[in-house]
C-alpha cells in the first residue's frame, strides 16, 4: 500500500481515532488462521511485517530517501500486522468483500508536519476495504505465512490472500474499492499529535 499524502484534520474528533483502534484491537484479538475456506463464510488471515516504507508527500527540497517502487519519499519504516477479514460480496456474483487492516508502529526520520528532520516513534492503526473478483475459479487462500517481505502493501497483501504474486492485476477490482483510512499518533505539530489520511 502506498502511504499517501497525509490530512492533519483539525476538527477530526479523537473518538473517531478511538474507534478505529478499538474496532482494529478487537478484530485482531479474534483473528486466527482459517484452515479451511466454505464459499458462504468469512475467513480471517494474518500476516506481519517489519521495516515497511511509509511514504508522504514531501515539501520541496526533501533529500531524504525515495521507495524503490515509485510511491514517493520516505519518512518512517513501520512494523505492523495485517489482519485481512474475507467476506463474500452478498450483491455481486463470485465477489468477495475484504478488509485488510494494519495495526502497529512507525519510527520516523522526517515530521510529516514540516518535513524536518525529526526521529520519533508512535503507534499508527487503519485499514483499506476492497471488493473484488478473482479469476474463475479461485478462492481466497487458507492461510498467509507469518511472515510477508516489507516490500508488500496493502494491495499486495490482498493478492497474497487470493494466491496471487504480489503485483498480479489478476483480481478485478468493482467501483469503490481501495477506500482507505488511516491515523498516526505522536507527531508534533499536528493537532492533538494526530495526522489522518483518507
Amino acid at each position: 500500500m502506498r502511504f499517501w499524502t497525509i490530512i492533519a484534520a483539525a476538527a477530526a474528533p479523537a473518538a473517531t481515532a478511538g474507534l478505529l483502534l478499538t474496532s482494529t484491537a478487537a478484530t485482531a484479538a479474534t483473528a486466527v488462521t482459517t484452515a479451511a475456506v466454505k464459499p458462504a463464510s468469512t475467513i480471517t488471515l494474518v500476516t506481519h511485517e517489519r521495516g515497511v516504507d511509509d511514504t508522504f508527500s514531501a515539501p520541496s527540497g526533501y533529500t531524504g530517501p525515495v521507495d524503490p517502487t515509485g510511491n514517493g519519499p520516505i519518512w518512517a519504516y513501520d512494523n505492523v500486522k495485517r489482519v485481512v477479514t474475507i467476506s463474500p460480496d452478498k450483491a455481486i456474483a463470485g465477489a468477495y468483500d475484504v478488509t485488510v487492516a494494519t495495526y502497529g508502529d512507525y519510527h520516523a526520520f522526517v515530521n510529516l508536519v514540516t518535513g524536518l528532520p525529526w526521529h520519533g516513534h508512535g503507534q499508527m492503526a487503519g485499514e483499506i476495504t476492497y471488493v473484488v473478483v478473482p479469476p474463475a475459479g479461485d478462492s481466497p487462500v487458507h492461510h498467509l505465512p507469518y511472515w510477508t517481505p516489507n516490500s508488500y502493501r496493502s494491495g499486495g497483501v490482498l493478492n497474497e490472500a487470493f494466491g496471487q504474486p504480489r503485483d498480479s492485476s489478476a483480481l478485478t477490482h468493482q467501483a469503490g474499492d481501495g477506500q482507505y483510512n488511516f491515523v498516526y499518533f505522536g507527531i508534533p505539530g499536528a493537532p492533538g499529535g494526530m495526522l489522518f489520511q483518507h
